[in-house]
């Protein structure tokens, strides 16, 4: 305990305000495009599970006692989704107004 208050007291990596203000201005300038890359890539990945969810194929056929049952599911979607584009084939440009 002894230790941990001298610690606490000790003046020698004394720190200024002007630096500690700079270094959190740089981290909070490096965070906010981090977190616009993880919310890119959380929405492309939410894509990919549509395209993914949307592709399966219900379709069965067995056979018992040579009574043959099957389904054949013609809703099954020709989805596409192109590597590293917009999720879903969504297209997420915004066209420039004649304003």
């Amino acid at each position: 305990m002894k230790l941990l208050r001298q610690f606490w007291s000790d003046e020698g990596g004394n720190v200024s305000a002007f630096t500690t203000v700079l270094m959190l201005t740089i981290l909070i300038i490096g965070i906010i495009p981090g977190v616009a890359t993880l919310r890119d890539h959380i929405v492309q990945k939410f894509g990919d599970t549509a395209v993914a969810l949307e592709s399966i194929d219900q379709s069965y056929s067995y056979t018992v006692n040579g009574v043959t049952s099957q389904y054949h599911d013609s809703d099954t979607g020709t989805l596409t989704d192109p590597l590293n584009g917009a999720p879903a084939d969504l297209d997420l440009t915004i066209t420039p107004t004649g304003e």
